[in-house]
């Protein structure tokens, strides 16, 4: 009786412990006196994000395609966290050579944030590939220029500061959503090949 209900108390024990572990608060990233970069940083979260990182004595650089709001954007960000030391690079993240000038431009990069991305609504069979082409492009082409293009210089920092460096990649709640979406379909599909029975939500 007692093994039986250990048996039944361990996988809810074991997903509590795990949730906890996955869910727990992570050591807070100092921005003082790093350097920050983002992209998508003439609008929006990207720009909520460098104005955060500026008024906690960061120097931070923001990319976007539109010179003309990064120039706004600094100027935001400048009258909010009082800081003159913004950086603005005009460059798209889909041209691999411009994403490495403006790199380049920037110097080396503490915390690197990829912040662009796209997204057009759309049922698959019914939508056209070279939108695809355009979201993969920037989502994730784009991404793949910024870090091999930042990745060098930010491990040459590392290794002369001692202090980590750090990637974040942003997502949409779509692009999750569809994650889980597949993972339930993958789940469904493994239990009714394996004879479980599978009772639907």
């Amino acid at each position: 009786m007692a093994a039986a209900l250990l048996l039944l108390l361990v996988p809810p024990v074991g997903l509590l412990a795990a949730l906890a572990f996955l869910t727990r608060p992570h050591a807070r990233i100092a921005l003082k006196d790093s350097h920050v970069f983002i992209t998508g940083g003439s609008s929006g979260i990207g720009l909520a994000m460098a104005t955060a990182a500026a008024r906690e004595g960061a120097r931070v650089s923001i990319l976007a395609r539109n010179l003309a709001r990064l120039e706004e954007a600094r100027a935001a960000i400048q009258r909010d966290s009082g800081r003159d030391d913004v950086g603005v690079h005009a460059a798209d993240v889909r041209d691999a050579d411009a994403v490495a000038r403006a790199l380049q431009e920037a110097g080396p990069v503490d915390v690197l944030v990829c912040n662009h991305g796209v997204f057009v609504p759309q049922e698959l069979e019914r939508q056209d590939m070279d939108e695809i082409k355009w979201m993969v492009d920037i989502n994730l082409m784009g991404t793949f220029h910024l870090i091999k293009a930042a990745l060098p210089a930010m491990k040459a920092r590392t290794r002369e500061t001692r202090l980590p460096g750090s990637i974040a990649i942003m997502s949409s709640q779509a692009g999750q959503r569809a994650s889980l979406l597949f993972v339930d379909w993958v789940r469904r599909c493994s239990m009714r090949s394996s004879g479980t029975t599978f009772m639907s939500r």
